[in-house]
């Protein structure tokens, strides 16, 4: 008589048989759970054709030191064969401040470009065909991009035109900043404030990017990260219910997503199905709106930092691999595979070559876009699909009884959650629950190999302060008084604040300067810190 196998379990949690069968299944109604590609609930991808059609877009969040610089490493990447651009800013201007704003002076170029006007902007992306690639801008709520639309004018472009993305996510910037910002409240007013501007003046734009990586990456499950990237958008489409300006079926047409793909290429397949089955689930039975367009789930993945080691991080270069493979095998429209080195320093060329690398050979060598959607109907990934999605609906509905995303976080309820998170996941690597190669196990006395570091030039970040002073100096600096005295104005008014700010950003306004008015008027949001 065989003995029973040890209980196995998935990276999340789920307990795995050691093999499925068709009953475990039986539950699942082919037409009403999974269907075709391209059609509701999109559960096999959300376009008919899928990778048979076109591939997903290669796109690194990339940025360093100076737009100059950053241009020329965005002219490298095209050359390598990047699909699209992806715009990381700085420390200094992800927290909104200018860049000589002496609290940040040590934080300028680092980790991203420094992006403090519409000048800076114009030196970004010289010479780069925006009109023909789309753009991917990491940024809060709409004022880097009224900035990259202000130079696309001047450029001749009709921005109704143009394609890209902004990150625009209340649950990615109100809870991992930790300066400068404003309650969750009033992220979320200028947020959707954006999305009503896009949805009239550039419809051809994803006006928000709802991001889960970051809290993966913090410990969350892969459930967890379902239900809580869906509380983000709820609290959107809620905020314009309220509203009434823009037609529901056109404020969230242009809705995107950006996930995590995490190190379990099974779960992490699930898990993408399942998100496309909840978002349509989402749209169409809950607020009723009939255009499968606006439940199309579309998602950018990026290889998860979390899993990627410094202790042998050439060992990281497989990690990223498989975690773009299941991306991939998940349907993702857009992939961001790291750097083997992120763990160490920000990309060198060498790690940025073989992470575009990476994602060409699985394209074009692996036959992995052969055929659409290639585990669908494995009653392992099915039943793995629906167990997903019931514990995300579960995930889901606890943050919406505390009264939706922007309370949970103004309680500090999702700090909270990040912080057990990242304990627990740091206990389960310390006691070797949760294997790693290079670490807690096969761990080596001594390094196998050194790896090129990259080391940010050191004299950039006063290039940028000294280029920032000389606009200031040189500007009309009556217009900008009197462009951010409107803008102040129309803000205490409660109207959309977005036609103010792309006159003030066109009138060389600088990013610093917009904040202050956003703080002028909502007062600092103190973060929630538990003991």
């Amino acid at each position: 008589m065989a003995q029973p196998t040890e209980q196995v379990f998935s990276a999340s949690g789920i307990p795995i048989k050691d093999v499925y069968v068709p009953a475990d299944t039986a539950g699942i109604d082919y037409n009403q759970d999974i269907g075709l590609p391209g059609k509701p609930p999109f559960t096999r991808g959300v376009y008919p054709t899928m990778y048979r059609g076109q591939a997903w877009t290669i796109r690194r969040l990339s940025g360093f030191n100076t737009p100059e610089e950053s241009n020329k490493l965005f002219r490298e990447e095209l050359d390598m064969g990047q699909t699209g651009f992806s715009v990381a800013p700085d420390m200094s201007s992800n927290i909104g401040m200018d860049y000589d704003d002496p609290r940040v002076v040590a934080d300028v170029g680092h980790s991203g470009v420094p992006l403090a006007s519409i000048e800076d902007m114009r030196v970004l992306f010289d010479g780069l065909p925006i009109e023909k690639a789309s753009t991917y801008l990491a940024e809060k709520h709409g004022v880097l991009t009224s900035m990259y639309f202000a130079m696309a004018r001047e450029r001749g472009l009709d921005v109704s035109k143009l394609r890209g993305t902004t990150a625009n996510c209340m649950l990615a910037w109100t809870v991992l900043n930790l300066a400068n910002q404003i309650p969750p409240e009033a992220y979320r007013r200028y947020a959707v404030d954006f999305v009503e501007w896009c949805a009239d003046h550039a419809p051809g734009w994803y006006p928000a990017s709802f991001n889960s990586y970051n809290a993966r990456d913090c410990g969350l499950t892969a459930w967890e990260e379902l239900g809580i990237l869906f509380s983000c958008p709820i609290d959107y489409i809620e905020e314009e219910r309220r509203r009434r300006r823009v037609p529901l079926d056109r404020f969230i047409r242009r809705f995107a997503f950006n996930m995590a793909a995490h190190s379990d290429l099974f779960e992490e397949v699930a898990k993408l199905r399942a998100a496309r089955r909840m978002w349509t689930r989402i749209v169409r039975d809950r607020y009723g709106i009939k255009d499968p367009r606006c439940s199309e789930f579309r998602v950018h993945l990026q290889s998860s930092g979390s899993t990627h080691t410094t202790q042998e991080p050439l060992n990281n270069l497989i990690r990223i691999a498989y975690q773009v493979l299941a991306g991939v095998l998940g349907g993702g429209q857009s992939i961001h595979a790291n750097g083997y080195d992120e763990g160490v320093c920000l990309p060198t060329d060498q790690s940025m070559l073989l992470s575009i690398r990476t994602e060409q050979i699985l394209a074009l060598e692996t036959g992995v876009t052969n055929t659409i959607d290639p585990l669908g109907g494995s009653w392992y990934v099915e039943r793995l699909t629906t167990e997903l999605e019931e514990r995300g609906w579960e995930y889901l509905k606890k943050i919406e009884d505390m009264g939706g995303l922007a309370r949970a976080i103004h309680s500090g309820w999702v700090h909270n959650e990040y912080k057990n998170a990242s304990i627990r996941r740091a206990e389960e690597i310390t006691s070797g629950k949760l294997p790693i190669v290079g670490v807690n196990k096969f761990r080596l006395e001594e390094e196998p190999y050194e790896v090129p570091v990259f080391r940010p030039d050191p004299k950039s970040s006063q290039a940028q302060i000294d280029k920032l002073k000389r606009l200031k100096a040189t500007r009309d600096n009556a217009r900008v008084a009197q462009a951010l005295k409107k803008l102040e104005e129309v803000t205490r008014k409660g109207e959309n604040v977005m036609p103010a700010t792309v006159e003030a950003v066109a009138a060389y306004a600088t990013l610093g300067e917009v904040m202050k008015v956003q703080l002028d008027v909502y007062g600092e949001w103190p973060f929630p810190i538990f003991g």
